[in-house]
């Protein structure tokens, strides 16, 4: 019996021994947002942090057969500077895999330090399209949708809907003109027509005056939508009921375009809607989402590759033959282009499920996923 027992713990101690652990490593740059003039609900400060906690809790379960094991560390900082040192920090222990909440200056400070090129960026939040068509980093993955992706979603439904013509209004941050661009350029794109385009720069609470200031603000031309470009909530909330003319309103209020909401519920969704509900105590949101994507993503590939070599796994995501499930009705891949994630989109209001673009009817020669977003004759460089 007692060699038995030897035997068991000796080999419980070379099964441990043998264990690979994938430190992943989170980090998030804190931003200092300005003062909103409206009751908007603000986003929980844990968004994509929750999201990367359950996968990495999920995947432990089955890890351990494969004898590996998921460890999250994290760096949440308004200083860009800690951000900058965890990252050389981690990377001089010889690790691999690195999810960004970050906006595009730092995120841009970040690849430009000297060992970032021997690791696996998935930026999981920021949605600017500049970045999928001017970043030459092979090693910088998207799992958040562009800009260009999420517009183009809502706009194909509206030209489906024969819904083309639109009074856009702005705001003024540098967010809401990123946004309104690229409304312009889905515009563009399927053939829809902004009427008119206005900027909201009236910087005063409107919450009692939305019924007097709205209405003069929003006469025109007859559009069939008024579409927003309001990211932080300044103006877009009161446009509800208060246009001159009674039209829809879709954008960043209204019909929006999103990678994730509690509506969302077939292919399995609701599984995993509740799981995180369990474990975060709230919905999920779409940052939770993307980064909940990304770190399922470097699980599939390491039940793959089973290695923490960079080329390595690299090559596989940029292959033909990666392809991951994500509650979406659809196999997403990478774009080898541009390392931007393919992906429906989903139009929702605050209490249902719209619709799920690319629209029908939305044609591409190899996959309508790529409807969505920038195509690779718009990236201005290639590896």
């Amino acid at each position: 019996m007692n060699k038995i027992l030897i035997f068991m713990i000796l080999f419980t101690s070379f099964i441990k021994a043998n264990v690979l652990d994938i430190n992943i490593l989170y980090l998030e740059e804190q931003i200092k947002k300005p003062p909103t003039l409206s009751n908007v609900i603000e986003e929980p400060k844990d968004s994509a942090l929750k999201g990367i906690e359950l996968a990495i809790k999920d995947s432990n379960r089955n890890a351990r057969f494969l004898n590996q094991k998921f460890i999250l560390e994290k760096e949440i900082s308004y200083n860009h500077e800690d951000l900058i040192n965890k990252l050389n920090q981690w990377t001089n222990k010889n690790n691999t895999f690195v999810i960004l909440n970050v906006q595009t200056k730092l995120l841009n400070e970040l690849l430009k330090q000297e060992k970032a090129k021997n690791v696996i960026f998935i930026n999981a939040t920021n949605n600017s399209t500049q970045l999928r068509m001017n970043s030459c980093n092979k090693n910088l993955l998207h799992t958040a949708p562009s800009d260009a992706m999420l517009s183009d979603a809502l706009i194909q439904f509206l030209v489906k809907r024969n819904l083309k013509n639109w009074l856009l209004i702005k705001g003024t941050n540098p967010k809401d003109i990123e946004i309104a661009e690229s409304l312009k350029n889905s515009a563009k794109k399927f053939g829809g027509n902004i009427l008119e385009e206005k900027t909201w720069k009236l910087n005063a609470d409107i919450r009692r005056r939305a019924q007097l200031e709205i209405p003069a603000f929003t006469q025109g031309k007859d559009y069939d939508v008024v579409l927003t470009a309001d990211y932080y909530g300044d103006f877009g909330e009161y446009l509800y009921f208060n246009t001159w003319l009674a039209r829809p309103i879709a954008g960043t209020q209204g019909l929006q375009a999103l990678t994730w909401h509690k509506v969302i519920e077939q292919w399995g969704a609701a599984q995993l809607q509740n799981r995180f509900e369990k474990h975060a105590k709230r919905w999920m949101n779409s940052k939770d989402y993307s980064a909940w994507l990304a770190t399922q993503i470097i699980v599939s590939a390491l039940s793959k590759t089973k290695s923490l070599d960079k080329e390595t796994n690299l090559k596989l995501f940029y292959s033909d033959s990666f392809e991951i499930g994500a509650y979406k009705g659809r196999k997403l891949s990478f774009r080898q282009f541009n390392g931007q994630l393919r992906q429906p989109i989903s139009l929702v209001h605050p209490k249902a499920l719209v619709s799920t673009s690319p629209q029908d009817g939305f044609l591409h020669p190899t996959n309508d996923l790529d409807t969505l977003g920038v195509a690779s004759f718009q990236v201005s460089c290639k590896e």
